[in-house]
């Protein structure tokens, strides 16, 4: 198994934003609660109200997984609920110390269809998504207390919807999944990265599965996301370990790629690695180019990066 790979168990790779037509939301600073038995949801309605989950209610399906940290453990639900004008679905990934299950990690997306009358081959096309990436160390009420000086790199997994439209030709999306590194420049309070520089980006479906079910896109032979890469410009982290950007550029050493751009934000972690500096790193980020042939194309994903006392071993 590649980087990405080891690390996607970490976090999900998840849907940032629907295809063609889909609206794309943002969680509030803190979805979710989990009490090491029960995980309850929180996302935001266009309608201004909130959706919620709870796993003792809501699940539909739920397994074990495999977390890297020491005296973690780890478990993934899927949850849903029918009402009379559609369907509503949450996936979630949580790794927690079983010590103090409070001390947790959580990530997921909720996916809203309107309109949809059964619970079968529901297409991501027409659904409203909110991602979370979410956990106490993750919380901007307790920021972290960044070094002053010095540097830090991160290493994880970076995943969720890659869609392409071919010349011509109907639009492919499938999940993929990527390493994400990210450079961390405590002296000029800056965070820059990139996904795909390590390692190649990959169609897998790794979470969005249970949605839309194992068969592939047989486009994504033709137009495969292998070979691009993403680069985040350095981004100004701020007084609460946050950071945005919205310098974005796509490249490809093969496609002459006329146009790209995206935007990109995220968390470092209140949590301390041995040095000091925050042990991981968590965000999304989203990115579009076209090329000169007339393709266009664009990655949604949530992303999370380790320090290098976290990384787990290779096999």
């Amino acid at each position: 198994m590649n980087l990405a790979g080891r690390l996607a168990v970490l976090f999900l790779a998840p849907a940032l934003a629907a295809c063609s037509g889909g609206a794309v939301e943002q969680a509030s600073n803190r979805p979710t609660t989990f009490d090491g038995e029960v995980l309850r949801i929180a996302v935001p309605r266009a309608d201004g109200g909130t959706e919620t989950f709870s796993s003792l209610r809501d699940e539909w399906h739920s397994w074990s997984w495999f977390p890297f940290m020491p005296n973690h453990s780890g478990r993934r639900w899927t949850m849903g609920k029918s009402d009379r004008d559609g369907v509503s679905i949450a996936y979630a990934l949580v790794s927690w110390d079983n010590d103090d299950p409070t001390d947790y990690l959580s990530a997921g997306f909720w996916m809203r269809f309107d309109g949809a009358r059964t619970t079968r081959r529901l297409n991501p096309a027409d659904a409203r998504i909110v991602p979370f990436i979410d956990g106490p160390e993750l919380d901007p009420a307790t920021p972290p207390g960044l070094p002053v000086a010095g540097t830090a790199r991160y290493v994880g997994s970076a995943g969720g919807v890659y869609r392409y439209h071919a010349p011509g030709g109907g639009q492919l999306a499938e999940e993929f999944t990527a390493t994400m590194t990210l450079d961390a420049d405590f002296d000029a309070g800056s965070i820059a990265g990139c996904i795909g520089c390590l390692g190649d980006i990959m169609i897998e479906r790794e979470h969005l599965y249970a949605i839309l079910g194992w068969r592939r896109d047989p486009a994504a032979a033709e137009y495969p996301p292998a070979d691009y890469e993403i680069r985040f410009a350095p981004a100004t982290t701020d007084g609460i370990g946050g950071f945005q950007g919205a310098t974005v550029a796509v490249v490809h050493p093969d496609r002459d790629i006329e146009r790209s751009g995206g935007v990109w934000s995220g968390q470092l972690s209140s949590r301390p690695a041995g040095d000091g500096a925050p042990r991981l790193v968590a965000g999304q980020a989203r990115a579009e180019f076209a090329e000169a042939g007339g393709g266009e194309g664009s990655f949604d994903s949530i992303f999370t990066a380790l320090h290098p006392t976290l990384l787990p071993a290779p096999p």
